[in-house]
């Protein structure tokens, strides 16, 4: 398996494009829309560490195995116009993931289209658990998980 994985997707939204942006930019509230959050701290405006449980599901074996949690810090790195960069960097079972999303949002008036991308970098260990655990199919359902938690968040 590479080290890297790739991922992308796109959503349209009833919200106008500055407050998509005015969300998405706000840790301390976006934290909040994440799924499997356990805990977290907003270290300040633009970084947050953050507690996740990730269940890796049916796949693994052994059922202790099956539920474990991660740490990592998130970041907003750059936001520029319409786009903004973020930077998770985390350890789990044991080894490092780093991912960088960048997502784009463009609309008019009350409508928005959320476009996004993002590249995960696995650790030496999760890349040898690839061999036993379909780490694709898991960081793209949590990807999925995460974005459909802020869908929802925007549309309160």
């Amino acid at each position: 398996m590479s080290s890297e994985l790739h991922y992308n997707g796109s959503f349209t939204i009833s919200k106008a494009p500055s407050d998509v942006l005015n969300f998405i930019t706000d840790l301390s509230r976006a934290i909040t829309c994440i799924p499997n959050i356990v805990n977290y701290e907003v270290l300040n405006k633009d970084r947050v560490r953050a507690r996740f449980r990730v269940d890796l599901g049916n796949e693994v074996p052994i059922a202790e195995l099956r539920r474990i949690t991660t740490d990592a810090i998130i970041e907003l790195i750059s936001q520029s116009g319409n786009e903004i960069k973020y930077r998770v960097d985390g350890r789990a079972a044991g080894s490092t993931i780093s991912v960088l999303l960048t997502i784009r949002v463009n609309g008019s008036g009350n409508d928005s289209r959320i476009d996004w991308d993002a590249v995960a970098s696995l650790g030496r260990l999760l890349q040898l658990m690839s061999k036993f655990v379909n780490i694709d199919s898991l960081v793209k359902r949590i990807s999925e998980d995460t974005i459909h938690g802020f869908i929802e968040c925007l549309l309160r």
